[in-house]
């Protein structure tokens, strides 16, 4: 049962939702022309990822996209210097967003077709952008 304030108790992320997560870290390509990731902020974002949590799931119930939590359960704000890491599956189009240099939600959006997914994909079928 959820509290009623509508908070959500982390949870550790699953090992697929962990090697996601790492995939888009490592791989993902940001949207928009002007801004631009580095490595050493890969290396920022990857250090966080053993103390990543799963938090609110999204409501939509045709996705498995979660809020990303610290171990305390508190989600990163809406930040001006967000950024958004992205791939694609057959289907779904995948986002990681990253907000003041802190990991606080990873998407999966189905595309038009309105297939249901239970799970996020295996990071080997995911595709990056140039």
């Amino acid at each position: 049962m959820e509290p009623v304030d509508g908070t959500c108790s982390p949870r550790p992320l699953t090992l697929r939702e962990e090697a996601v997560l790492v995939a888009m870290i490592e791989r993902g390509v940001t949207m928009g022309d002007d801004t631009s990731v580095t490595d050493a902020d890969r290396s920022r974002w990857l250090a966080q990822v053993p103390r990543t949590r799963a938090g609110r799931p999204c409501g939509c119930g045709t996705c498995p996209s979660i809020g990303l939590t610290d171990t305390d359960g508190s989600t990163p704000e809406l930040h001006d210097d967000r950024v958004v890491l992205q791939a694609s599956t057959t289907g779904a189009l995948l986002l990681l967003f990253i907000d003041g240099d802190r990991l606080s939600e990873l998407e999966l959006a189905p595309l038009s077709d309105g297939t249901p997914f239970s799970q996020f994909p295996d990071p080997d079928g995911l595709s990056f952008f140039d």
